[in-house]
């Protein structure tokens, strides 16, 4: 840090020539803390150091720890950027105590010093000391930064949604790992996440504590706990998994457990990272002498060392688990390791590390898990923000989202949205699986960085895939690898559309195809309300859903009496870049469908109309249709006698309760201020409470009202409603 900061005053007092890619800029420098702001990049200040009077020069990594060091442990640095993981730019302030060079490194010695935990001091004091508790110490000191969770970095900018892992952590179940499974089942999308749930006996089942306890503590297993992979989806807690097998490692003294993120190898072998990059970082010198390295070494020969290897998956090779095994080797062999890696890399070369004993995670649990990450998302911020969103998932017809945000990522996704937002969800699903979209390519921006043409070109082309699995009679969610390459091209093409799909998450392995006797790959989208998403998204013009030819059906277009497509169909409507005249056109056409055959197909597509109005509010015809549908489900208003039950009332009632329920409600509330008839008024309440209406209050009044009829049945059937409620 010392050094760095000193090539930066050399540079900008001018002591050096300005033949480096370095701005910089002296602000406010009469007062008494002058800011030193500095735009450069980790080539240019390499190259600095290079220039000074200390033997060789700083490395990029050492750059960057400094800087870091320099922002989080100094507090003298303000770090300008917009986006910090994966580049290479740097946008600084510093906060200096003067302009003069000699008396900015006096007063950061001070500062150091002041600023130095007791246990790094000691260390100073005895460099080569090496015994277990010191160590321990440091490891404890390198694992700090590791206490707050990935998601702080990659999703949110403001300080109040950045957590710490304890105050967040949900556990989460684990299962052993068989053989990839074979897909044959057709998974419907209210069950999407089944589709990355392996099958397993129970006995193969480990709850988080007993994880912990019996593989990681007592090394239950073939490898004797010396081998472990924990592998699942995009955003399954992989890296929060692994932080806290660390902090327990660390707790319960169970040996030294040592970070690396696999991305930071930039080539490096494990060895060289250990002893150039973490081991220096770990002493705070500015080199290891040989009696340090060796002392380390001796760690790993008497088995003392856990290295905890985040995300093969985010590595540069093309072959990261081959690469893996080729480098555990030598004195660093005899370490502990748990890996954590995506599915589809696992799967593509695991037997590059067959040695390995393999856990799956597993999915939060609904409802239990899921609300009570919600609960502590909003613990100490808005407990009744909190409330809130749980009471709006928990409705009957979020069933789609409920089984999209088990995914600990895409809970932390929803939960960003409703805190960042003053009127809660989007008031359509497309609304919020747009939300979703722009999420996750933020969430990659550092590791897969993409412009937003390959973003547009993908989504349309993941739009098309989609259309044409929907389309399928079967497999429509489990897509094999020819079928998806014919649409994004080779997925071993760097930046072709497939490579991308792979790399952002989009599209994942799920297993190899039943039917298949070259075991072909099997692929599912992120979640199968994606694949759906993205369908709706290439939707071109309505006539895609419906294009009726009365005269020759068989030439006409008729996706809206196909339930796989009643979603994709709700997801358009709800896109803000479709047309209102496109989207009332529609509506006209459904309403007014003529099938010329005893009114079949008119009623079921009057009921997909009604359907619609959830994701569609403005539609000019909404009062006729909710009408229509009361009419048919429960008689005529202005007749008390009940209706016989039939396919048709069935279906109105159905059509009804999973319909916009403000909409009800304000339709049903508008019937009940109109009416001062007895009859008509218990109709009504009958009706508010069987379709679930949000205006308990106001239906309770007029049932207790009704409860002084002069009519002893309307008292009794008054009476009979409001026990109901």
């Amino acid at each position: 840090m010392k050094r760095l900061l000193e090539a930066l005053l050399d540079f900008a007092n001018l002591e050096k020539d300005n033949l480096f890619n370095i701005e910089y800029n002296w602000n406010t420098k009469d007062s008494a803390n002058p800011k030193l702001i500095i735009n450069t990049n980790l080539v240019a200040l390499e190259h600095l150091t290079a220039k000074d009077t200390y033997p060789d020069k700083l490395t990029k990594p050492q750059i960057r720890e400094a800087l870091d060091r320099l922002e989080d442990f100094l507090k003298i640095l303000e770090d300008n950027r917009t986006q910090t993981r994966g580049v290479d730019s740097w946008h600084f302030t510093l906060r200096l105590w003067s302009k003069d060079k000699e008396k900015n490194l006096k007063q950061f010695d001070q500062a150091w010093e002041a600023s130095r935990p007791e246990k790094s001091k000691a260390l100073q004091a005895n460099s080569q000391k090496s015994d277990e508790s010191s160590w321990q110490e440091i490891c404890g000191a390198m694992l700090e930064k590791h206490k707050r969770l990935t998601t702080n970095e990659l999703l949110f900018a403001d300080e109040e949604m950045k957590f710490e892992l304890e105050a967040i952590h949900v556990p989460l179940a684990l299962v052993e790992r068989n053989k990839p499974k074979k897909c044959s089942e057709e998974i419907s999308p209210e069950q999407g996440s089944r589709l990355y749930e392996p099958s397993y006996e129970e006995k193969q089942r480990f709850e988080h504590e007993a994880f912990l306890e019996q593989v990681i503590g007592d090394g239950v297993g073939k490898t004797q706990g010396h081998r472990i992979a924990l592998i699942g989806e995009p955003g399954a807690g992989k890296t929060t998994q692994l932080q806290t097998i660390a902090f327990w490692i660390l707790n319960n003294n169970l040996g030294l457990p040592i970070w690396i993120s696999l991305a930071d190898l930039q080539e490096k072998s494990v060895e060289n990272y250990l002893l150039q990059d973490w081991l220096k970082n770990a002493l705070e010198v500015v080199r290891v002498k040989e009696e340090q390295e060796n002392a380390f070494a001796d760690l790993f020969k008497n088995n003392r060392v856990w290295l905890l290897l985040d995300a093969a998956d985010e590595m540069s090779s093309p072959q990261p688990l081959t690469e893996i095994s080729q480098q555990l080797t030598g004195w660093v062999k005899n370490a502990r390791v748990v890996l954590t890696c995506r599915v589809n890399v696992w799967e593509a070369n695991a037997n590059a590390l067959e040695n390995f004993e393999t856990y799956r995670l597993l999915n939060f649990a609904y409802p239990q898990q899921v609300q009570e990450f919600i609960g502590r998302w909003f613990h100490n911020k808005d407990a009744d923000k909190g409330e809130r969103l749980w009471q709006e998932l928990n409705k009957a017809e979020r069933q789609r989202i409920q089984d999209l945000v088990k995914n600990p990522l895409r809970l932390a996704l929803l939960c960003s949205t409703w805190q960042g937002s003053d009127q809660g969800l989007p008031e359509t699903k497309a609304g919020l699986y747009q939300q979703f979209v722009e999420e996750v390519y933020k969430w990659k921006e550092n590791p897969f960085p993409t412009t937003e043409q390959q973003q547009e070109e993908l989504n349309a082309a993941l739009g098309r895939l989609a259309k044409r699995a929907i389309d399928q009679e079967t497999s429509r969610f489990r897509l094999p690898h020819k079928f998806v390459r014919e649409e994004l091209g080779d997925p071993k093409q760097q930046n072709s559309l497939f490579w991308l799909a792979l790399k952002l998450g989009w599209l994942n392995e799920v297993g190899v195809a039943a039917e298949s006797a070259t075991k072909e790959k099997v692929y599912g989208f992120y979640h199968p309300t994606f694949e759906e998403y993205f369908a709706a998204l290439a939707i071109d013009d309505w006539h895609e859903f419906l294009n009726h030819v009365p005269d020759n059906p068989a030439q006409g277009v008729y996706r809206i009496f196909a339930p796989q497509w009643k979603e994709v169909i709700l997801l358009w409507l709800g896109r803000e870049d479709v047309e209102k005249e496109e989207k009332n056109a529609f509506l006209d056409a459904l309403v007014g469908f003529d099938d010329s055959c005893g009114d079949f197909y008119g009623f079921k597509s009057y009921l997909i109309a009604a359907m619609c109005l959830a994701e569609y509010e403005p539609y000019k015809r909404t009062k006729e249709i909710f009408t229509q549908l009361i009419d048919w489900g429960f008689g005529d208003l202005n007749r008390m006698r009940e209706i016989l039950e039939t396919p048709i009332t069935t279906n109105a009632k159905a059509a009804l309760i999973e319909n916009n329920r403000r909409q009800l409600t304000i339709l049903l509330t508008r019937f009940l201020h109109e009416s001062h008839d007895e009859e008509i008024l218990l109709k009504l309440a009958k009706i508010a409470v069987e379709i679930k209406t949000d205006n308990e209050d106001e239906i309770e009044h007029i049932l207790n009202n009704l409860q002084s009829s002069k009519d002893l049945s309307i008292r009794f059937y008054a009476s009979c409603v409001l026990e109901v409620v």
